[in-house]
């Protein structure tokens, strides 16, 4: 559960199965962090998964500004990352829940068969992962009936969390189109449906806030579940009560003592940091603490960081061991706002958690470890109590404001077309703007479609509104791709090798800062000159020898694929087939009419096993690439 160990391993797919799809919620995420989360998850650096085109992670963070924050990420920040855009809410709410819900496929294509649910006290951030003490629930969840029912239950419900979190908090107005045109949400569909697919009459551990306190579900839990007094209660907070002037108990403690059954003689300690202590601090100086112990939570690893994890845990204590124990975990902390608030209030908190029990006893070493408490622990002294910061409630920054356009899709069917997604809410009235590389800024308005050149493939949209504001927005292509431009080889020799290269290999082999330098080289490796008749019998052979090595090499790789591997060739084909192969290269093919596709295209040279959607799939790759290369 100690966040440095594991706060990155979540997203580690299981053994034999590869990222497909994550809902990833928080107050905060950093770049960095989520950059490497993103690795983890896809085994690939961000040039590769921007060839890709694929938008697999869909990450909801609260929308107020802040001085580091005064935007959503931008589209291509995060190669297969987007975040989506935040609703007007009321300020003082705010979206403090902590949980990711994941899913995995045998191959980058294929289905979801396995779903992993994590519910954390940590964001998204390195300062969460290496500089304080966290806590992270996991569970895993096989889609083929072998999972508990308790952890069916769980994902269950966290994926209708989600799902409601997303209608309430963000614009997504991919939602009301058909499912076959949520390209650019497509993937966090088959997420929210899978999770919604699973059946259980379980309670879930799994609780949330959106409309009903934290406090009240923790507390029936408690009660229904432990039969017999405990005599420990161990509270741990990133952060405690709004400071106070006057030295009372914090009202939370009263909540607290009353969430379970406990012996006359029961020990109450609450693990306080004193710079973030709030009103716990006049009242700790004041001398009576009405029988709680208030010491400094234990790093095991004696690393000096900081508590934030937020836990309330009740257990036998004997002999310094723990045993028979129930605990929460989540996002709230033990605060009004943490604990009594939910999101339908004006000053309510979106959090998340999970109630569990603690089967294994615990000795004095995993006590540390898991709970961040000793008998070791420091007192702390008068002169240590500092009334310290709230971190649970909004700072005084206004929600971002919302693009009018969230994105847009190139469509090819009739007329090549960009059709703009306009935000739900927005009037109309007021004047936007959109450009794009290549393309100045012009006025739009809602409904419009705007034709697009045979040479223009937007990746992104700059939109302007009235204010001063600026964003961009995600372009999906008529693929289904999203921010994807084909891949750019300067000899034949990169475009083959990057078309026989599959499986893609892992980040480790690949350098996105590595670059091949121009050496003024054409396709056949010599210096550019006249187009002498020599020249051009030179060019004729080579160009009859690269088709004859393409057919063939392309050939000997597909005949060898798996059956699990087919779709995720298809998709390599398609871009590969898109790239820029040398233009004379392609141009000699095109006069000596070698259309290599309709070669690709005999039984004996294409991939063996496909079934009849594959099939169709892989002669419209073909045809499409020697439609595009003129060779039809």
């Amino acid at each position: 559960m100690n966040a440095e160990k594991t706060l990155l391993d979540i997203f580690v797919p299981p053994d034999g199965l590869a990222g497909h799809s994550a809902a990833l919620v928080a107050m905060t995420g950093t770049e960095d962090f989520l950059e490497d989360a993103m690795q983890r998850f896809t085994g690939l650096r961000p040039r590769q998964r921007a060839e890709l085109g694929h938008v697999l992670v869909y990450l909801m963070l609260d929308g107020h500004a802040s001085d580091s924050r005064q935007e959503v990420f931008p589209p291509g920040r995060i190669p297969g990352l987007h975040e989506i855009q935040p609703r007007k809410v009321e300020t003082d709410s705010l979206l403090h829940a902590k949980v990711a819900l994941l899913a995995f496929a045998p191959s980058r294509t294929g289905a979801p068969v396995h779903l992993r649910l994590a519910v954390l006290t940590a964001n998204f951030t390195y300062t969460s992962a290496r500089q304080q003490l966290e806590l992270v629930w996991v569970v895993d969840v096989p889609l083929d009936d072998t999972a508990r029912p308790e952890d069916r239950a769980d994902a269950r419900v966290a994926g209708a969390f989600v799902e409601t979190l997303l209608t309430q908090r963000f614009h997504c107005n991919e939602q009301s189109l058909p499912p076959e045109d949520r390209k650019l949400t497509s993937r966090l569909d088959v997420l929210l449906k899978a999770a919604s697919s699973l059946k259980t009459n379980r309670k879930p551990r799994f609780i949330h806030s959106l409309d009903r306190p934290l406090y009240d579900q923790i507390r029936e839990r408690f009660h229904s579940a432990i039969d017999k007094p405990r005599n420990l209660l161990l509270c741990g907070s990133g952060f405690y009560e709004e400071p106070s002037n006057k030295a009372r108990k914090p009202a939370v403690f009263d909540k607290l003592e009353n969430l379970g059954v406990f012996t006359s003689n029961v020990r109450r300690v609450a693990l306080v940091e004193p710079e973030k202590s709030g009103a716990v601090a006049t009242w700790a100086k004041a001398g009576n603490t009405d029988g709680w112990e208030v010491v400094r939570p234990f790093d095991a690893l004696n690393y000096k960081r900081r508590l934030h994890a937020k836990f309330v845990y009740a257990g036998y204590l004997r002999n310094g061991h723990l045993s028979n124990g129930w605990i929460y975990l989540g996002s709230g902390n033990l605060s009004r706002r943490g604990l009594l608030t939910h999101g339908g209030m004006a000053k309510g908190n979106v959090e998340t958690g999970v109630v569990f029990a603690v089967d294994d006893r615990l000795d004095g070493e995993a006590i540390k470890r898991w709970l961040f408490w000793s008998d070791e622990a420091e007192i702390i002294g008068d002169e240590e109590w500092a009334i310290g910061q709230v971190g649970d409630a909004p700072d005084a920054q206004p929600i971002l404001e919302a693009t009018p356009i969230l994105s847009a899709m190139i469509e090819t069917a009739q007329t090549r077309r960009l059709i703009l997604l306009w935000r739900e809410d927005f009037s109309g009235e007021s004047r936007v703007r959109i450009s794009w590389t290549g393309r100045d800024w012009f006025d739009v308005k809602r409904g419009s479609e705007i034709p697009l050149q045979n040479d223009e493939s937007p990746t992104a949209l700059n939109v302007a509104g009235e204010s001063t504001h600026r964003w961009v927005v995600p372009v999906v292509d008529a693929a289904g791709r999203v921010g994807w431009q084909p891949p750019r080889f300067d000899t034949y020799a990169d475009a083959l090798a990057a078309l026989l290269d599959f499986p893609i290999r892992p980040a480790e082999a690949t350098d996105d800062d590595d670059s091949d330098e121009e050496d003024g080289r054409n396709m056949n490796g010599k210096g550019t000159g006249e187009r002498t008749e020599e020249r051009v019998e030179q060019e004729k052979r080579y160009a009859l020898h690269a088709a004859a090595e393409l057919i063939e090499k392309v050939a000997a790789l597909q005949a060898v694929l798996p059956k699990s591997m087919l779709d995720d060739w298809l998709d390599h084909l398609d871009r590969m087939f898109r790239a820029s192969f040398p233009q004379a290269l392609i141009e000699t093919w095109r006069t000596h009419r070698l259309n290599i596709f309709l070669h690709l295209k005999a039984e004996e040279l294409r991939p063996p096993n496909l079934n009849e959607q594959q099939e169709a799939r892989y002669s419209e790759v073909l045809d499409g690439a020697a439609r595009a290369w003129g060779l039809q």
